[in-house]
Parts: C-alpha cells; structure tokens; sequence
C-alpha cells in the first residue's frame, strides 16, 4: 500500500504543476487500469466491455483535440502517421484474418475491429496529449500495484509445481491472472517503469513488491528478458560516461548508439526464427512441439499467414496443441505473415531513433524495446487482434515516437526525461 500511495501522489504533483494534462491521464488510466482489470477478470470480459474502453478513450481524445484546439491554448501538436504502427500491426492482422477466414461469422470479424480502433485512438491520443513519459510510468506502476494489492487476498493465486518450473515458495504466484507469466511481464514493465523515476526513494520503495512478485513467478524469460534490459540500460549509461565527445558531439553519438541498439533488436527478431526453426519437440519446456506444428499448419504460407481465428480453428480439430504460439514473432508471423512482422520491426526502430533526441529517453525506449524483444523468444507479450491487459505495453512506445518527434528540435543535449541518479546518462 505506502508504494502504491507515494506513487499516486508524486503523479498529482507532476500534474499539478501542469495544466491540461487530465484528459490525457484519464486515457492512459482507462488503458492500463482497464486493461488488467480485464485480464485480471475484475470486470467483464468481451466485447461490451471493450466497447465501453473504446468510448471512454473517444471521450478522452475529444476532451484533447478540444483543448488544444481553444483559442490561447498554445498547444501545438502533429498526427504523424508513426504513432499509429502500432495500430498498424493490428490491422494488416485484422485483413488476413478477414480475407483467410471468410467463413467467420459478420458479428465476430467486426469485433476484431474493437483492437485496431483503440490503437488508432492511443495513436492519436498521444499525439495530442502534453503528458511525460515519466507520468505515463507513474501510471503504469500505479495500476500495477493496485491491482497486486487488491487481489493480494483473493483464493487461488498460486499453482502447484510442474515438472519444468517450481517457484522460490514452493508453488507458483499467478496472482490474479490465468498464467504466472502475465504477472511476471506486468512485474517487469513496473520495474523498468519505475526507472524512469526522480525519486530515489518512491523507487526505491516501490521495486521491492514488483521484484518479489516477479521472483514468485519464476517466470525465468520475463527474468532474462529484464537482465537484458538492464544490461542494455547500464550499457548505454556508461557508453556516455566514458565518452570524451563534446556537447557538440553528442547527437551524432546518440545516433550511432540508436543505431547499433536497432541492429541488436533486428538480430533478436531474426534469432526468434532460428530458434523455431531449429526447435525440437521438448525444447524450451515443450514449446518448440508447438512451433513445430504451428509450421506445419502454415505449410511455407509465411508471406500472408493464416489469420489468427484459423489458429482456433486448428486447435478445434486437433491439428494445433490447445496452446497460444509461445512466441510473439510466430503469432505474427500465423496471424499477418512477413508484413505484420516487418511492421512492429520498424515500429521498434522508429522508436530508438526518435528518442535518440534525448539521451535518457533512448536509454528507456532502449532497454524497454530490448526487453520485449527478448520477451517474445519465447512468450507472447501482445496479441494485436484483442484488447486485454497486455495491450497497454506499446502505449509507452507510441507516446516515445511522439516525444522524440516533439522534442527532436529543442533536445540535443540535456535530459528531458530522467531517471534515477544511480543510473542517469550523464
């Protein structure tokens, strides 16, 4: 709880020292809340409720083109068409599913819709929202410890051991969601999150429940893929503190470090496939029987894919195990082919080299694009064809792409977004 209330209360200070950031915020809450209390099964799920998101985040991006459209406002903003890759993904994953999957009732393929029109609206939400990075973070790690604690005492949160994993405790913390290693990607994200943080002591006080939850998990790829982060966030930090380059110097260094950070994520992505393509049956925990299949249900049809509601499909009749992908770059490749997987490529990329405008907002987008890289080996971290809790972790992406495109003239050498002194870029 005291974690939970120091992080409440420095985002009203932040927004107190602001005006017209509450539309903003209330999008962002109707996101990241909404969307755990939605995995978390706290409201209902389908697709009333995922109309009730898509008018709550109309109503707030109103309340935005309204304010900044006042007269003495002073704001001023652009809709560029790189916050909406995100949204992007979803709707090349939307027109194969419609054109493979033809048979699909009406009802059921517009409601595939419900996904891409929320990301048009986060797209176009933080376009026009003045709210930091850092306020986004805040809200993150607030929604993700209120829903900690309010599901703390619920029935049920751990499962038993099973022959691949047994957790620190002796069972598994799932907490309040079907599978430990959601809760261990929601740990994960509140943990980098928290980085982003001023205060020392909110951070500090904060990362001891998000690190013991996420040590309860023993979700051993959400562990890995946040030491990589880390490791990649120390790296950077470090690159600039041994770095003799003059301020003068400084934006072409922090285009080459962008540069060779995308060239790390495109190996990432290119390691995925050889990691299913080479898997065996029982490799990494039985996951590679399920990409096995999975390639042999595309039968070489990587270039358009299949469409996720074949998936189902497949599973239904046997040919597919009743599993998920168990990795976002297979779920992509199965659900939009080469062009689904291309694009969140080049979302990613465009998002390191739009943040190389500040060095610390490129440490973050760094070490967070890394992290859900690695994540995707072997997880899927988000399904573009649904709204649900894991929809919220593009959003500190789409609003990176806008702030590196909003700060890119004013930025060169001095820090916007900060993070705590221990690991400043400088």
């Amino acid at each position: 709880m005291p974690p939970l209330i120091m992080n409440l209360k420095a985002l009203r200070r932040s927004l107190g020292r602001r005006q017209g950031d509450g539309a903003g915020v209330f999008g962002v809450v109707v996101l990241v809340l909404g969307g755990l209390l939605y995995e978390a099964r706290l409201v209902p799920t389908g697709q009333p409720t995922q109309l009730v998101v898509l008018g709550l985040l109309l109503v707030s991006v109103v309340l935005l083109a309204t304010a900044s459209s006042g007269l003495g406002s002073g704001r001023k903003f652009h809709v560029g068409g790189a916050a909406f890759l995100p949204a992007a993904v979803a709707g090349v994953m939307f027109l194969i599913n419609a054109l493979m999957n033809d048979e699909l009732p009406l009802e059921q393929s517009l409601g595939r819709l419900l996904a891409v029109a929320i990301l048009v609206l986060a797209g176009l939400g933080a376009s026009i929202s003045p709210i930091s990075i850092e306020d986004i973070c805040r809200i993150i790690v607030s929604s993700v410890l209120f829903i900690l604690i309010v599901t703390a005492f619920r029935p049920e949160v751990w499962r038993a051991c099973d022959i691949f994993k047994c957790g620190p405790f002796g069972a598994i913390y799932t907490g309040p969601f079907s599978s430990e290693n959601a809760l261990a990607i929601f740990a994960c994200v509140g943990i980098l999150c928290v980085l982003a943080s001023r205060s020392v002591s909110i951070a500090f006080w904060t990362l001891i429940p998000l690190a013991l939850t996420l040590y309860a998990t023993e979700s051993r790829t959400s562990q890995a893929a946040l030491t990589g982060a880390i490791a990649t966030w120390f790296s950077l930090v470090l690159w600039k503190k041994m770095s003799v380059a003059g301020r003068s110097k400084l934006s072409g260094q922090l285009r080459f470090q962008a540069g060779v950070v995308i060239v790390i994520v495109a190996g990432l992505f290119a390691s995925s496939f050889y990691l299913i393509l080479t898997a065996e049956p029982s490799s990494f925990s039985n996951r590679g029987n399920i990409w096995i299949r999975a390639l042999d249900a595309l039968d070489g049809d990587w270039w358009r894919g299949l469409g996720l509601d074949r998936w189902s499909y497949l599973q239904s009749i046997g040919i597919l195990p009743l599993l998920f992908p168990h990795s976002q770059y297979l779920l992509l490749l199965f659900g939009g082919g080469v062009a689904a997987v291309a694009v969140l490529l080049v979302f990613f990329g465009s998002v390191i080299r739009r943040s190389a405008a500040s060095s610390s907002s490129l440490t973050f987008a760094s070490a967070y694009i890394v992290f859900l890289s690695i994540l995707g080996l072997t997880e899927v971290y988000w399904n573009p064809m649904a709204f649900d809790g894991h929809t919220f972790l593009v959003l500190p992406l789409i609003f990176l792409m806008v702030a590196g495109r909003r700060d890119a003239a004013e930025v060169t050498s001095q820090d916007k977004y900060k993070i705590i002194p221990a690991l400043r870029a400088g």
